[in-house]
């Protein structure tokens, strides 16, 4: 699944590269350049206190800084300066967008979807603020007038970051060779070499995916080369390396990634690698940190019932973990979040939890575009198994294979034993692929 708020950071550069009078006088965003940026505009600021475009581009460093450290303090600070420019300028559209911006990292989506419609108002010819309310809409479940917002955006202009928001769209409604195809034009439309990297990561996770291991790995070795050391593509080579059973490569390639990007998903991801490797210590390390840095988050008001409750529910049946705990969040999350993840997750917060039968409706909404992702599928059928649903249950795990027979560390063994339990066939691995 691509994180949609993630898409955001395309919009990111636009702030970041243009100067007063648009000119090109900052580079693109990329770890210690933003640092370098944040400084120059915090200097800018001294002398020119209220100047409403220098706070905007300082906010939209702040978020960028966000990303490229997962550390959350850093929204706060967005948040200061973009209140005075709202102050300074409440009808430009830039301050919008990037209140929009702000309001994505912290996933409080109904504001920004707020933020970009009034942007788009004020600014009809702003394809920034089209993405905004694309990434929005997509949170809140509002799928298809998301496929109506991504489609405006690419008319105006085919660019990187509509183009992503065309694949994200097909890839949701069920068209993974359409979404790939999407995303390799954007790749092809040019960017900074952070925009690129992060393109090409997405293009080896859709890959990644649909089981095809050699083209992802392809992809984020490219992204590797445009953009050393980025994370994302690290974790996507260590997600590869686990596919192919290379359990130990996995934990050597995120041990630094999960130190330099301590992303919750990441820290999770190492934890199950050292779990699947017997290291139950070192695996229940990483899982109390992803807990502080949900709490970290949480402290600085990003939002994360989903994203808390999606890992709860994972590790439900650990010996110490509360299951009842995970179905509470994700019964936040989907009221907050109404998405076909918010209800995967709820109902497989309540299968985890014992309880398959209020599982099954969620589980079946989860499903109902299409999508082809396996977690979703394989979700399904353990719910339907549990009920004793067994020709329905062969046919979903059966789905969910076709679709990828590698599923996550955490998951690939229960849904083997699933399968041999239904005496399904076990889905043929060709690491090569």
């Amino acid at each position: 699944m691509l994180a949609v708020t993630l898409l955001a950071g395309l919009l990111v550069g636009r702030f970041l590269v243009a100067g007063d009078g648009g000119a090109r006088t900052a580079p693109p965003a990329t770890g210690g350049d933003t640092a370098a940026v944040v400084a120059r505009l915090q200097a800018d600021l001294r002398r020119r206190p209220d100047e409403p475009r220098l706070l905007n581009r300082l906010g939209v460093a702040y978020v960028a800084r966000a990303r490229e450290t997962a550390d959350p303090t850093f929204y706060a600070k967005a948040s200061g300066v973009l209140a005075r420019a709202t102050r300074l300028a409440p009808r430009d559209p830039d301050t919008m967008v990037a209140r929009g911006l702000l309001d994505l990292g912290r996933h409080d989506f109904r504001s920004a979807l707020a933020w970009g419609t009034r942007a788009a108002r004020a600014n009809p010819d702003l394809p920034d603020a089209l993405g905004i309310i694309f990434d929005a809409q997509v949170e809140l479940g509002r799928y298809q007038a998301a496929v109506v917002t991504a489609q405006a955006m690419v008319d105006r202009k085919p660019a990187q970051g509509s183009l992503a928001r065309v694949s994200y769209a097909r890839e949701l409604l069920g068209d993974p060779a359409g979404a790939v195809a999407a995303m390799v034009q954007a790749a092809a439309s040019g960017g900074a070499a952070s925009d690129q990297a992060y393109v090409q990561t997405l293009i080896g996770n859709l890959h990644l995916g649909a089981g095809r291991l050699a083209p992802a790995e392809a992809a984020y070795r490219r992204a590797l080369d445009g953009a050393r050391g980025y994370g994302l593509a690290e974790v996507g080579l260590a997600r590869v390396a686990a596919a192919r059973g290379d359990l130990a490569g996995a934990a050597r390639l995120l041990e630094p990634a999960a130190t330099r990007l301590p992303l919750p998903a990441t820290v999770a991801l190492l934890g199950d690698v050292r779990a699947a490797l017997g290291d139950t210590a070192a695996a229940a390390a990483q899982y109390r940190l992803v807990r502080v840095i949900e709490r970290l988050n949480r402290a600085n008001g990003v939002a994360v019932d989903l994203e808390l409750a999606r890992f709860e529910a994972d590790h439900a049946r650990d010996p110490g973990a509360g299951p009842g705990r995970a179905v509470a969040m994700a019964r936040r999350a989907l009221a907050e979040r109404p998405t076909i993840y918010a209800q995967d997750t709820l109902g497989w917060a309540l299968r985890q939890a014992g309880r398959p039968r209020e599982a099954l409706p969620h589980a079946r909404a989860a499903v109902r575009l299409g999508t082809r992702d396996a977690l979703l599928w394989y979700h399904l059928a353990a719910a339907e198994a549990d009920l004793g649903m067994t020709a329905a249950a062969r046919g979903h795990l059966a789905e969910a294979f076709a679709i990828s027979p590698y599923l996550t560390v955490r998951d690939q063994p229960a849904a083997l034993a699933l399968a041999g339990r239904l005496r399904l066939p076990a889905p043929s691995r060709t690491s090569g692929r």
